[in-house]
């Protein structure tokens, strides 16, 4: 019996560990995700501040996204497939409007989306955050894809791992 309940305790322990591997591997998309997640909440308080609807249309439109791609990922932990279809979507949609964003930055355009760019100063400064943003969002479709494909670091050890289950 106790022979029983130590295979049954660790083919448990082997469970929670293919579990957190798996996991892990999602670690990068979910640390972006949070940070997306916060600059589209910041630029939403603003645009309400500014009673500005264009801004505030965009800003939570993609508020929005980012939280159903996150919840996604947090399902991650319960599900083992690797599709992350709200993730993907989010993440191209973000790179999209960024780019649309950069073209209008200096424009009369920008103004509509961006209500509190007042000078140039401030206009560099969202500048900035738009290509880090469109970089980040360029790495996190790799990302996705990586994982979606099977070409991760982690698919190989997942598998290695779950064959070696002692």
């Amino acid at each position: 019996m106790a022979k029983e309940e130590s295979k049954e305790l660790a083919a448990k322990k082997h469970d929670m560990s293919v579990r957190s591997i798996n996991f892990s591997r999602y670690l990068m998309i979910r640390y972006f995700s949070a940070a997306y997640l916060f600059a589209n909440l910041f630029w939403l308080i603003f645009s309400i501040y500014y009673h500005d609807f264009v801004a505030i249309t965009f800003s939570g439109v993609l508020f929005v996204l980012v939280i159903i791609a996150s919840i996604e990922q947090a399902a991650k932990w319960h599900v083992k497939d690797t599709k992350l279809k709200y993730t993907k979507v989010y993440f191209v949609t973000q790179l999209v409007l960024n780019g649309i964003f950069v073209v209008t930055c200096y424009t009369s355009i920008g103004k509509l989306f961006f209500p509190f760019m007042v000078n140039t100063d401030i206009a560099n400064i969202i500048l900035t955050i738009l290509i880090a943003g469109i970089l980040g969002c360029l790495i996190m479709i790799r990302r996705i894809n990586n994982i979606q494909n099977g070409h991760d670091k982690y698919a190989k050890a997942i598998e290695t791992f779950e064959n070696n289950q002692q």
